[in-house]
C-alpha cells in the first residue's frame, strides 16, 4: 500500500531478462513481478520453503541462505531485490557485494528494510530519553548485536553506506514515515496506520519473547510488562506514533568489471 501500484523504484526498463528476489518469504513479490514482467525470469530465494507450488511459468523459488556464497553466475541479473532482512544478516556490505557481483553492468539493487525504532513528534515523547519507544529500540539493537546480526540496517543512511562500500553508485534513499494507528488525516495513511497497529499489536509478544528471553535473559514477567508498556504507547493516538521504512536503490556502474 505504501508504494501504491509500484513493485519497486529502480528504473530497470520495460523488458528485464532476469530478476532476483532475496528473502522472498511467501514469494508474493516475486509472483507479482513475474506477472508484471513476462519477459523476465524471476527467482526468489529464502531459507524457508513456504512459497506456493502454483506460480507463473517465469517464476521459480530456491531454498538458499543469502549469507552463504551465492552460486549465480556473475553479471546475470537486471535487478536484485531485498526486503525485510533486518536482524538476519551479519555482514551487510558483503551481502551487497554479492548482489553487485551477480548484477549486469548498469543493473540495479533495491532494498527495503525496517527501522525498529518507533517515533513521535510530540515533545513530551521526543525529548524523553527513557520513553518506551527508545527503550524498546535500545534493547533490540543490543539483542541483535549480540546475535551478530544487527537490526541497525534500518537507521537512516546505513544502507547507503554499505552500498557505497560494495561499489554501487547513483544511490537513492527514501525514508517513508508510516503511521501506527488511525490518527493520520490522509485517508490512505489512516488505513495503513490501522493495519499497522493491528499487526504490531498481535506480533509484539512473539517478537519479544525469543529476543528478550533467549538472548537477553529476561524473565517472562519482565517481558510481559515491557510488551504491555509498548502496546499502551502504540495505542495512544494523542502521541501520533510512527516508524520509518527506508527504501534504497542503487546502480552498478556501466563499466564495472
Amino acid at each position: 500500500m505504501l508504494k501504491g501500484d509500484k513493485l519497486f523504484e529502480a528504473p530497470i526498463g520495460a523488458n528485464p531478462s532476469k530478476i532476483l528476489d532475496v528473502g522472498t518469504g511467501t514469494g508474493i513479490w516475486a509472483i507479482d513481478v513475474a506477472d508484471a514482467y513476462p519477459s523476465a525470469e524471476v527467482i526468489g530465494t529464502d531459507i524457508s520453503p513456504i512459497q506456493p507450488a502454483w506460480v507463473p511459468p517465469n517464476c521459480k523459488f530456491h531454498i538458499d541462505d543469502a549469507q552463504l556464497e551465492w552460486t549465480y553466475a556473475p553479471e546475470t541479473f537486471d535487478l536484485v531485490h531485498i526486503r525485510g532482512l533486518y536482524g538476519s544478516i551479519g555482514d551487510w556490505t558483503e551481502l551487497y557485494r554479492q548482489a553487485y557481483r551477480v548484477l549486469l553492468p548498469g543493473g540495479w539493487i533495491e532494498d527495503c528494510e525496517f527501522n525498529i525504532t518507533l517515533y513521535s513528534d510530540i515533545p513530551a515523547v521526543k525529548n524523553d530519553p527513557d520513553h518506551i519507544f527508545k527503550q524498546w529500540a535500545k534493547v533490540f539493537f543490543e539483542a541483535t548485536d549480540r546475535m551478530g546480526k544487527t537490526a541497525r540496517i534500518g537507521l537512516e543512511g546505513t544502507m547507503r553506506k554499505h552500498m557505497e562500500e560494495a561499489g554501487f553508485v547513483d544511490i537513492h534513499e527514501k525514508n517513508n514515515q508510516v503511521p501506527i494507528g488511525g490518527w493520520s488525516s490522509d485517508p490512505k495513511l489512516k488505513q495503513i496506520g490501522l493495519y499497522n497497529l493491528a499487526f504490531l499489536d498481535e506480533s509484539l509478544e512473539g517478537f519479544a519473547l525469543f529476543m528478550l528471553k533467549e538472548i537477553m535473559g529476561w524473565e517472562y514477567v519482565e517481558i510481559q510488562l515491557f510488551v504491555a508498556w509498548m502496546r499502551k504507547a502504540m495505542r495512544n493516538p494523542k502521541i501520533r506514533p510512527y516508524y520509518i521504512v527506508p527504501n534504497v536503490y542503487a546502480r552498478k556502474p556501466d563499466t564495472a568489471s
